[in-house]
């Protein structure tokens, strides 16, 4: 049986509806369908409408999860155990429960510390400037990825460990934590995150307590499978990349992520497979969106109110800018990297045209959305 594989990616800066595109393709499977997480972390946030009074923004489990389709987490994806416990237990409030997971063991974990030098760093940046920067989502991922490869820990590193071990292990990533932010110039000590870079406060071993429950819970709530098991197993695979082609950590400017947001990390995941057809879904709005600072050429003001994109401390107000050429050059040149490669074909999907698009437009893609529920 020929293996049908979705790839989801977001051809801008992200906020392209990557979720609506996900658990369209989740509902339309014929097959046992997954969706794999293969970049960054749990900062995406993936909104799904369900009906006019439910919703639910997706961070760390997929955006099919309320049709049952598990989520899996590679070993290019940052495992981030407070945030899973936490939308955890959001999800089974919604009744959207319960989230099935499968997690490679080589996934790399995010800790607090690294939460926590991240709001250090943003709220230096504050008192020195008079703002803050806009550049972090407050996961920790920034921290995380800065301080790779030194003492970055494995799901399975923390799964067969003791609990003095893992003390161990966090005194490593906090002294880890402590370094990055000197060399970010941030002087700790006349922050307000101080005593949680000292091993011997209460609230460092707070922390610590806190990261272990929340470790255990999610050994509990995961199964070890490694990419081939999964791919052995389900018909339909589907990836949902986080964040968008503009940020990628290729791309030539500062404004990036840490990340592979296209097809590259898909693509090494898939190549050495046989027996499959990838569809690569570019997602657009038929307007241009960014989340924090950063260039966007095409910036303008849109008689717009996105109520998923509000205001929050870290990105400040979503950006609007006219839909350009620059689009599609990025979707080119990410799909450039399999153009020749048979198993792969390119469709374009593009959200809210109810908001904004011309008939031009309309006839260059594959699949349309005229609301938040629904795509064509």
């Amino acid at each position: 049986m020929t293996k049908d594989i979705k790839i989801v990616i977001g051809s801008n800066y992200g906020d392209e509806s990557k979720g609506l595109m996900v658990r369209h393709f989740c509902k339309e499977s014929q097959e046992k369908a997954i969706v794999v997480f293969h970049n960054g972390t749990a900062q995406r946030g993936h909104t799904v409408d369900y009906n006019s009074n439910l919703r639910h923004i997706y961070h760390h489990f997929c955006s099919g999860t309320a049709e049952g389709v598990p989520t899996f987490f590679a070993k290019t994806f940052w495992v981030h155990p407070m945030e899973f416990v936490r939308e955890y237990f959001e999800l089974k409030e919604k009744h959207i429960y319960p989230p099935i997971a499968y997690c490679d063991p080589d996934a790399l974990v995010i800790t607090t510390f690294d939460m926590i030098a991240d709001h250090a760093t943003e709220d230096w940046i504050a008192l020195q400037n008079g703002q803050k920067e806009f550049g972090s989502c407050g996961f920790g991922t920034w921290c995380a990825t800065d301080r790779y490869p030194f003492y970055t820990y494995k799901v399975s590193d923390f799964f067969s460990a003791t609990y003095e071990e893992i003390v161990a292990m966090l005194k490593n990533v906090t002294e880890d934590c402590a370094t990055l932010l000197k060399s970010r110039n941030v002087e700790i000590e006349k922050t307000q995150y101080k005593d949680y870079f000292d091993t011997t406060s209460v609230y460092w071993k707070n922390i610590v307590t806190h990261f272990w429950n929340d470790f255990v819970f999610f050994f509990n709530h995961v199964i070890l499978k490694s990419f081939n098991d999964i791919y052995n197993v389900f018909n339909s695979i589907i990836f949902e990349n986080g964040q968008g082609l503009g940020l990628d950590q290729n791309v030539n400017n500062i404004w990036t992520t840490t990340s592979n947001t296209g097809i590259l990390n898909p693509f090494n995941m898939l190549k050495e497979k046989e027996g499959f057809k990838a569809e690569i879904c570019y997602v657009t709005r038929p307007y241009i969106t960014r989340h924090g600072d950063g260039p966007l050429r095409s910036e303008c003001r849109l008689n717009i109110v996105d109520k998923t994109n509000i205001f929050n401390d870290f990105q400040g107000s979503l950006r609007f800018g006219h839909l350009s050429k620059d689009t599609f050059e990025r979707i080119d040149k990410d799909f450039s990297i399999v153009a020749d490669d048979y198993r792969f074909n390119k469709t374009i999907a593009l959200t809210h045209v109810n908001e904004y698009c011309d008939n031009d437009l309309l006839s260059q893609v594959t699949y349309r959305s005229y609301d938040k529920y629904t795509v064509n």
